[in-house]
């Protein structure tokens, strides 16, 4: 799968079924534990924040500040709740595997959408590649979305670690 899933679906459609999960989020956005001190917000914008970032290959918390003030997709799933990358840090230190599970969750689905239904189509290569690329891709067993959810959220971390480190 693409480090940003937006190129298989586009922004809106990955959005939309970030959004989609809303129910499933705040259900488990209930058990997700807020910041300790300093500003408050929403468990379920911070998990929707971090599944939509994390799906478009932003991991580094400076980086989905940096986002917050320069793309209007991760500006609009913020609900004029701007968090700093302490924040987003310290929610994905406390929160990881409620990350985990929702990240997984969209992957699987984007992979459906992507490769399973009856207009499922890959993604096309370069013009000079021929019909056995599509053959090839039909037969690849889908990924393990709770490994690749699990490698997206090491990415996170890495990030800002190698951040912290300068």
């Amino acid at each position: 799968m693409p480090n940003d899933l937006s190129l298989y679906i586009g922004k809106k459609t990955l959005v939309k079924l970030i959004l989609d999960a809303a129910p499933q989020i705040r259900a488990g956005a209930a058990e997700c534990e807020g910041p300790a001190e300093g500003a408050v917000f929403q468990p379920a914008m911070m998990l929707t924040l971090l599944t939509y970032c994390y799906a478009t290959g932003v991991y580094g918390s400076g980086d989905i500040e940096l986002n917050i003030r320069r793309d209007a997709m991760t500006r609009y799933l913020c609900a004029k709740a701007y968090p700093d990358m302490d924040m987003i840090r310290s929610f994905r230190r406390d929160n990881r595997l409620k990350i985990k599970q929702c990240l997984a969750g969209v992957l699987r689905r984007v992979w459906e959408l992507r490769f399973c239904g009856d207009d499922a189509e890959p993604i096309e290569g370069h013009s000079y590649l021929d019909s056995s690329l599509s053959r090839w891709t039909r037969a690849m067993p889908a990924p393990d979305f709770n490994d690749e959810a699990e490698e997206r959220m090491t990415r996170a971390v890495h990030a800002d670690s190698m951040a912290l480190d300068v």
